[in-house]
């Protein structure tokens, strides 16, 4: 019995050696944000555990396994304040195991005949991720042209995506032009999401809906929106930058903010 144990314990550790070996532990951070991850060194893919860590409160937001790159098996995904779980999706069986109804609105903007307007929904567009996943990937590494620095300007940049009634996403539709460096980095960024969208539902069956990413650069110590300015169906990210003054001369800057009415967009 003795010889049976100490041989299950050798092959245990020799299955654990070859897979240490064959996977290669990364981390990246990016804000108050980390992540660590493990890659496959023969494919360079993801695969293994990974998971997401507020680093400010040592909270854990996401964690599962990769296989290829693509998220697979059981993901737990967490409020980053609260630390209360949010989701749980299974993505090998491409199904919602748990959704938290506290964390998620009642209304969105959602498709009605040929139009899209606000309505009570049983389920909004989630995105299949961390809370404000789609807004941390977004900012990660969003750099602010020279140029816009160097001018001293400030502006918005809206588009405005579509996820049909499968989950399928498409777009985007400028909405509010500002720099195009911005918003094609934003828009490579929305289209590399590694999760998927569960679509809205109303009246018991899926629509289609639509969300906005605005991207608001500005100064820092600039007026920062509130939680309670932004509607669910928009993802807004604030990048702020300083501009340097030489030899105490004044430097005059035109606000260049164009406000937006998004209920008149259709």
């Amino acid at each position: 019995m003795l010889r049976l144990f100490l041989f299950f314990i050798l092959v245990t550790f020799n299955i654990s050696m070859v897979q240490a070996q064959k996977l290669k532990k990364r981390t990246q951070k990016f804000g108050n944000y980390k992540e660590v991850f493990h890659i496959d060194k023969a494919t360079k893919f993801r695969s293994g555990e990974s998971y997401l860590l507020n680093v400010l409160t040592k909270d854990t937001l996401a964690i599962g396994k990769y296989h290829n790159s693509s998220r697979s098996g059981v993901w737990r995904f967490l409020e980053d304040k609260t630390g209360e779980v949010y989701m749980i999706y299974n993505f090998s069986s491409d199904s919602l195991i748990f959704l938290n109804g506290a964390m998620v609105a009642d209304s969105f903007l959602v498709k009605k005949e040929a139009e899209y307007a606000v309505e009570n929904v049983e389920r909004p567009l989630l995105y299949i991720g961390a809370k404000n996943e789609i807004k941390r990937t977004i900012a990660q590494d969003l750099e602010i042209p020279i140029e816009v620095m160097k001018e001293g300007k400030v502006g918005m940049s809206i588009l405005q995506y579509f996820v049909d009634d499968k989950g399928n996403l498409s777009g985007p539709k400028l909405i509010s032009g500002f720099c195009s460096e911005i918003e094609q980095s934003t828009n490579r960024k929305v289209l590399m999401l590694p999760g998927k969208f569960l679509p809205a539902v109303v009246d018991g069956r899926n629509v289609a809906s639509s969300f906005f990413v605005r991207i608001n650069v500005g100064f820092l110590g600039g007026r920062l929106l509130s939680k309670e300015d932004i509607p669910p169906y928009i993802e807004h990210v604030d990048i702020q930058y300083g501009v340097k003054v030489n030899k105490g001369k004044k430097v005059t800057v035109r606000h260049e903010i164009r406000e937006v009415d998004f209920s008149e967009i259709k």
